[in-house]
């Protein structure tokens, strides 16, 4: 997939059109003919590689009925790594479940490479084709690393009357062409060489693209996890509220060295992450025999999305914590801990409460539903 295909000597790109549940003779046309302009409209502004097309049946969901995007997501990056493809885009006939919007047509995630996509508010449309095209290279778009943007396919998608087939932006060719050069790649599986071990394997990954890796973990904005997860919010205020008003946690708190405080939230930070991240099932998404490049920088992102996230709570709960301390007279917060208020350290127990914090965090976020979770670092939007 990326070699040179026979007859042709640029790299190639593949995308998988997967039907996740059954088609009719016109979805199935229908379909076709979206995946065939997709990839005619991809082979011209993007003419250095081929574009190879799969059509891949997995009806494996009924074709009545609304569906998770989430489900699907996972089902394309399956097959993805599977069939050795770039991209999946799965496609269903029914009604896709929002969770932020009204109705939702599409949903990308690029930490997987797949999007789902559904043909449910085109039925009967004389221009369906026209609008699933439109939809598809908008959803296609996120996949290759690019926001939303006026003029292009990329505007955000609104009314259903405003999907119409356009080009990509000339200000994200650029952009799109050096992630295809990163996808177009010899993979780490692919090389002669391979490294010796999981850890090895997983050296060799970040070291092919680090720059790319880390762009996609900010590009989830992980900073913004708590305000989409209430469970985590929750257990993490009542724990600062309480060792707020614990004297025996301020006397523990001020008698801890520096050293040993930023040993414990460095660690602390590590260990919620894990958490989390088994809590979650993250690791089992893509179960597949080996060990692959794409799977590989997929639980790269997700995991260090998930440290971010927590790294910018900890700061948050340290900052606000130390506000909030500033506020009241030292004198009675030395009581509290057994110390002058000469000698007293509020950063230093600012600290101590934002880590605690984080580790109430980490248990409280394994309260949330697995879906919902997921959703919040898997879903670019939701179109």
């Amino acid at each position: 997939m990326n070699e040179p295909s026979r007859g042709d000597d640029r790299p190639t790109v593949s995308i998988g059109w997967i039907s996740a549940a059954p088609l009719d003779a016109e979805q199935r046309r229908l379909l076709e003919a979206v995946a065939a302009d997709v990839h005619a409209r991809l082979e011209r502004q993007f003419p250095d590689y081929h574009w190879e097309r799969h059509h891949i049946e997995r009806s494996v969901y009924p074709d009545v009925g609304p569906l998770d995007p989430l489900v699907l997501l996972e089902l394309g990056a399956e097959e993805k790594l599977v069939r050795h493809l770039d991209y999946a885009m799965v496609f269903v006939p029914n009604e896709l479940t929002p969770r932020n919007r009204i109705f939702v047509m599409g949903v990308p995630s690029s930490v997987l490479e797949t999007a789902a996509f559904s043909s449910a508010r085109f039925h009967g449309e004389p221009d369906a084709a026209q609008r699933l095209t439109a939809l598809a290279l908008h959803l296609l778009g996120h996949l290759f690393g690019l926001d939303h943007a006026h003029g292009g396919i990329m505007e955000p998608t609104g009314e259903l009357a405003d999907l119409r087939p356009k080009d990509y932006p000339p200000a994200a060719t650029a952009e799109v062409a050096e992630r295809l050069r990163a996808v177009a790649d010899q993979r780490v599986e692919e090389e002669g060489d391979l490294p010796h071990g999981r850890f090895g394997f997983v050296w060799r990954t970040l070291r092919s693209d680090p720059l790319g890796i880390l762009t996609d973990m900010l590009d989830y904005a992980p900073w913004r996890m708590p305000l989409h997860l209430g469970r985590y919010t929750a257990a993490t205020a009542v724990t600062v509220v309480f060792l707020f008003l614990s004297a025996e946690a301020w006397e523990l708190g001020a008698h801890l060295s520096t050293a040993w405080l930023s040993l414990g939230a460095l660690a602390v930070i590590v260990v919620a992450g894990l958490s989390l991240y088994v809590g979650q099932n993250f690791h089992q998404m893509g179960r597949v025999r080996g060990l692959r490049e794409q799977l590989m920088r997929t639980r790269i992102v997700l995991f260090g999305a998930l440290l971010v996230g927590i790294a910018s709570l900890w700061a948050s709960l340290f900052v606000i914590s130390l506000v909030v301390m500033n506020a009241f007279p030292e004198v009675v917060f030395a009581g509290w801990s057994g110390q002058d208020a000469s000698s007293l350290s509020l950063p230093r127990y600012a600290a101590f409460m934002a880590t605690l914090g984080v580790v109430a965090g980490a248990f409280g976020g394994n309260l949330e539903d697995e879906a919902e979770i997921k959703a919040v670092f898997l879903f670019d939007e939701e179109s």
